[in-house]
């Protein structure tokens, strides 16, 4: 579906700017911390974290930090097969949209960079399978934005739940007794807002301070997974592994080299 050909993350980098010209491949991406401003065929774009933007080969772009300081972003690079094939590029314009998933996006794109500078065998076919899904959740964002802000409203009440209370058993029943509305009226609302079950969102943000926590503290895999709730150190390692695409040993290991 399409042909991968870079990728790319932005870490703060107090000189980023990019000078005008016509992009050369389709873009997307996606800012976890900061702010950036472009222009982009002479109007000027803001992307605040959460963002995610489209901008299709032959936009005229040019970019900056914005004035209060340096921006963090990941992006990739590609070329479609068929221009159009996917729904938010049939027009072939530039369009933005604020996730309402940002743990799970700042996740695959973290994935995706790191299959994709590893040069693993085979890591190029992972890496195009993880921008197709990407560019899948994206076209999902923009369709959501139709939903009744009354729902966008709940489930991130919901949410907001779920992340001061992560480390705490989560039931349903909890959801529901926080926000006044039925079980399967959580499930299913949530699961079309994020695209994934309440539960599934709490392992996420679990998974997610794991690996901060094994990065930045002097705790042992073990200590992290007790800490986060998970009583079975394998059915953490487990979890770990399908959310981020690798082990817990992996970051203990490598990354705190």
């Amino acid at each position: 579906m399409i042909e991968l050909l870079a990728v790319c993350l932005d870490d703060m980098n107090p000189d980023w700017h990019i000078e005008e010209n016509p992009t050369l491949t389709d873009i997307l991406i996606l800012i976890v911390h900061g702010r950036a401003i472009y222009s982009l065929n002479g109007e000027t774009v803001e992307l605040n974290k959460g963002d995610m933007l489209f901008i299709p080969q032959g936009v005229l772009r040019s970019g900056v930090n914005a004035p209060e300081g340096p921006h963090q972003k990941y992006s990739f690079h590609y070329k479609p097969y068929n221009p159009g094939q996917f729904p938010f590029d049939s027009a072939r314009t530039y369009r933005k949209v604020k996730t309402r998933n940002l743990d799970l996006m700042k996740t695959r794109f973290a994935a995706l960079e790191h299959h994709w500078f590893r040069r693993l065998p085979h890591g190029e076919l992972i890496s195009t399978g993880i921008a197709i899904e990407l560019l899948g959740y994206y076209s999902r964002e923009l369709a959501e934005e139709r939903i009744a802000s009354v729902k966008l409203r709940l489930m991130q009440e919901v949410q907001d739940y779920i992340r001061k209370h992560y480390r705490e058993p989560i039931r349903i029943e909890d959801l529901s007794n926080h926000i006044n509305r039925a079980p399967n009226y959580i499930t299913q609302t949530f699961k079309v807002v994020t695209g994934m079950t309440p539960i599934s969102y709490m392992h996420q943000v679990r998974i997610y301070a794991a690996r901060d926590l094994i990065l930045d503290s002097r705790m042992t895999i073990g200590e992290v997974a007790e800490y986060l709730g998970y009583s079975d150190q394998a059915y953490f390692n487990r979890m770990f592994k399908r959310i981020m695409s690798y082990p817990p040993s992996y970051v203990h290991r490598e990354m705190k080299r």
